[in-house]
């Protein structure tokens, strides 16, 4: 897990396109036009704030603990929140923190993709089989 450049240029793709609608609307400037501009600018600072403040490192599963290199245990299991295929935006809730956003790509270790995408689905707790059915 690490800073992207495909991601970096996702979101720089996304804000030039903001950067166009607005330079799409500039013959009739208004406040309107203002306050889009600010508001460009600002997730502009967010989306640069968010990559440079992403977590590095490696995302391990001891069967048990979800453990970043650069973080506490999990408090259970990442919630995947996109999933394309090859890139995963995650995000891991630990103790005494509100939770971490993960991006993960095949890329940056291809041999334990496939490991990783089975563990972050996997069920971890799990009761006795057919125990939801109660027959009385």
């Amino acid at each position: 897990m690490g800073r992207s450049r495909w991601l970096a240029r996702l979101l720089l793709l996304i804000w030039l396109s903001g950067v166009l609608a607005l330079a799409w609307a500039w013959p009739q400037p208004s406040w309107r036009w203002t306050l889009a501009a600010g508001v460009l600018l600002l997730t502009g600072a967010a989306a640069v704030h968010f990559w440079l403040r992403m977590p590095q490192g490696e995302l391990s599963w001891d069967g048990r603990v979800w453990r970043s290199t650069d973080g506490p245990e999990a408090d259970g299991a990442p919630v995947v929140r996109l999933d394309w295929q090859y890139r995963m935006l995650v995000q891991l809730h630990g103790a005494g923190h509100p939770g971490a956003w993960l991006w993960l790509e095949a890329a940056s270790d291809p041999h334990a993709w496939r490991a990783l995408r089975r563990a972050l689905y996997a069920r971890t707790e799990r009761g006795p089989r057919g125990a939801e059915f109660t027959h009385e």
